[in-house]
Order: C-alpha cells, then sequence, then structure tokens
C-alpha cells in the first residue's frame, strides 16, 4: 500500500513534468451587457433560416403552449405548428427558403415573429408562399403580418422574382391569406 501512495503522490508532485499548450479553436466572446447580447443579427429584419432552425422553434413553441402555465391557445396555433414542423422535415432542397421575420425595434430572444415556408420556382421566377407560422411568445403584440408582407415583397421585387401567396388560401392558412390579399 505505501508503494501505491509513493507512486501517486510521485506523479501527481513530479517537478520534472511538462505540459502540452494547446490552442483554442474557437474564441468566445460575451457582451458586458445583456441587451447587446439580444439584439439579433443586422441585416434587416428578415432572416434565412434552415429547416432545422424552424422546425425547432415550431417544437418549441409547440412545447410552449401545450405547457401548464400558458393560457389556452386556438387549435389553429397547434395545427399551423405541427404542419410546419412535418413541412420541415420533407422541404430540404436547396429551392426550399424558411424565412424568419424579426421586426426591428424588438429584442426577438424567443424567435422569429412569423416564419414562412417559401419554395423558388425557378424557371417561372415565382416564390410560393407554402405556409407561415406566428410565434405565441408574440401573440398579444401589434400584428405585423403587413410589415412581414411588404418586406417579402421588397425582397422579390429586388430579386426580380414574383411572390405568390395563393397556397396560403387552405384551411388554418386562410388568416394570413386574408391579411396579406386584403390589408
Amino acid at each position: 500500500m505505501k508503494m501505491f501512495i509513493y507512486l501517486v503522490f510521485s506523479f501527481v508532485f513530479n517537478p520534472n513534468m511538462k505540459f502540452k499548450t494547446f490552442t483554442p479553436r474557437c474564441n468566445i466572446v460575451c457582451e458586458d451587457e445583456i441587451n447587446n447580447s439580444l439584439v439579433p443579427p443586422s441585416g434587416g429584419e428578415l432572416k434565412l433560416l434552415t429547416h432545422l432552425n424552424a422546425e425547432n422553434w415550431a417544437y418549441n413553441w409547440i412545447m410552449m403552449i401545450s405547457s401548464e402555465e400558458t393560457p389556452n391557445y386556438d387549435e389553429h396555433f397547434y395545427i399551423n405548428l405541427f404542419a410546419m414542423r412535418g413541412m420541415a422535415n420533407m422541404y430540404t432542397s436547396s429551392k426550399y427558403f424558411y424565412i424568419g421575420y424579426f421586426p426591428n425595434g424588438k429584442i426577438c430572444k424567443d424567435g422569429p415573429k412569423y416564419i414562412g415556408l417559401f419554395e423558388l420556382d425557378h424557371s417561372k421566377r415565382l416564390m410560393n408562399a407554402k405556409i407561415l407560422i406566428e410565434n405565441p411568445h408574440y401573440i398579444d403584440d401589434v400584428s405585423r403580418l403587413t410589415k412581414f408582407r411588404d418586406s417579402m415583397f421588397v425582397l422579390t421585387n429586388t430579386s426580380r422574382v414574383s411572390l405568390n401567396f395563393q397556397e396560403l388560401n387552405k384551411p388554418g392558412q386562410n388568416r394570413y391569406y386574408y391579411s396579406w390579399l386584403y390589408i
């Protein structure tokens, strides 16, 4: 037993031991103020998301609205969020775009206000809106759906692509369709 203790302590307290230094793979920079760390990246109100982002946001929002602490939400929230999760698994090619709307002047720490799935048809130079979902965290805020629509029109006009939202004229998406059509 004395030999074991001697071996352990001779290894731990060995002054001739050399340590290898490693260089870090990345540097982590922390903001001093919490307000600066919550600001979304610059570049306007529209942000390009991946299908994984959209699926994870939809999953997080489903978990949030199904918890006992939150008030009851309408059925269309569940339907839209489940539809987005399913579509995010299927529509993963480069012709599908997931675009999040982060309103200017609002700190969106709980995700974008809206997420839209759009299909780009190169041959017709047409961008079809497949589905839109709204973040339930911001349901009590003022609706910014028309600003989202206007930002999408500016994006498609500068890209010389037409925006088509006729596919939103289906159950569960009617409110987005009529808001984009008449307001």
